[in-house]
């Protein structure tokens, strides 16, 4: 379950502004205008030769007041598939919707009992194990939008073995990986899926491996003390394992533009603030676009690098910009279509593993609410046909 770290929001985030009414001014007296000869007796008359004076003009009608802000509380572990979210508060998106974001510095894995309860309005979720299971048992949450796309010609997530096996011959392909100790981060978790599509075409399964679970951060270290033979680690993390020359990427294009992690709302705001809700995704999408191309699973250096949004990103993941262009990096969907394919076949392989037991499959209108994602569409219009 996620940890709640109770140190506040972050500085950055925004705060609430207050609402300033425009006043109207009073209306001007209306000047008289020259008599008729008809003029009653006792009306002033303009003497002969005066001009008159124009009428005055119509007051204008004050301006509309701006909503008063509403706060929207996300749980933040602070990773680069949650850029977009700073940008749009950096770049004013989300006070431009009426909403001052705010974000929860979060550790762990799941985020339903911080979303069921209200403690959160929002989180960034993987989509796994976990995910499904709080739903089949009743979390008030909704997946609202996607997050993270991966890639289609390398993957921020690949499938990387120890150099030394690939030097000698010993592993050529992922068939020669039956039997051998390879990291996953956690049963459930994206990775095993990730790895279990790289193993069906050959008739292979997770069973044929020793699944090793083990923090992203602990796998370079592994993979060059020969304590596990393969990986699949998150970036930056597999880049530097094969800087550092421990480990080749074996396979690097895994499961192309398909969606693995994704936005998730409270069923509390979706029922009780969908208004603000749909105004979130707007600002979402308005980041995302920033960053993203239209195209799915491509990234654009020069946009995602630019000064400004590399300052934005060193600032809130506290990591150097030269770590940041080494990556491989997640990419998103500027129209934040929700893959419900990917959420299907996530589900189904993990229950082939026997690592989710469910009497079956969650149906997908149980697990997505696209009103968010569509509102946006419709306001800001879809950059892809």
């Amino acid at each position: 379950m996620f940890r709640l770290l109770r140190t506040g929001v972050l500085p950055t985030a925004l705060i609430a502004l207050a609402v300033v009414v425009a006043c109207q001014a009073p209306a001007a007296p209306a000047a008289s205008g020259p008599a008729s000869s008809g003029t009653a007796a006792g009306a002033a008359t303009s003497p002969p030769g005066a001009v008159a004076p124009k009428p005055a003009a119509p007051t204008a009608e004050p301006a509309a007041a701006p909503p008063p802000l509403q706060t929207m509380k996300m749980g933040d572990a602070r990773v680069f598939t949650g850029v977009p979210l700073y940008l749009a508060v950096e770049k004013g998106y989300f006070r431009e919707q009426g909403i001052d974001m705010q974000f929860e510095p979060m550790t762990g894995g799941d985020s339903a009992a911080f979303l069921t309860t209200g403690q959160l309005d929002l989180a960034l979720d993987a989509v796994a194990v976990g995910l499904f299971n709080a739903i089949e048992r009743g979390a008030d949450m909704r997946i609202i939008a996607p997050a993270g796309i991966l890639t289609l010609e390398d993957s921020p997530l690949p499938l990387v073995v120890r150099k030394e096996l690939v030097d000698s011959g010993e592993v050529r392909g992922p068939a020669d990986l039956k039997g051998r100790r390879i990291a996953i981060l956690a049963r459930g978790a994206t990775p095993e899926y990730l790895l279990t599509k790289v193993f069906d075409p050959l008739g292979m399964t997770i069973n044929d491996i020793e699944p090793v679970s083990m923090p992203f951060p602990d796998m370079p270290t592994a993979l060059a003390n020969g304590s596990i033979d393969a990986a699949v680690p998150a970036e930056p993390l597999a880049t530097r394992a094969v800087s550092q020359g421990s480990a080749v990427k074996l396979v690097s294009a895994i499961t192309p533009g398909r969606m693995t992690t994704v936005i998730t709302a409270s069923g509390q705001v979706l029922r009780d603030r969908p208004e603000v809700a749909k105004r979130w995704a707007v600002a979402y999408m308005k980041g995302i676009r920033d960053l993203q191309p239209p195209q799915l699973g491509v990234s654009d250096p020069e946009r995602l690098y630019r000064p400004e949004h590399l300052a934005i990103f060193t600032k809130y993941l506290n990591v150097p910009e030269q770590v940041l262009r080494d990556q491989v990096p997640y990419t998103w969907d500027a129209d934040l279509v929700i893959q419900g394919d990917s959420i299907m076949d996530i589900q189904q392989t993990h229950l082939r593993n026997g690592v989710l037991t469910l009497p079956q499959p969650v149906p997908l209108e149980r697990m997505i609410d696209p009103a968010p994602s569509e509102y946006a569409r419709q306001t800001l219009g879809r950059v892809r046909g």
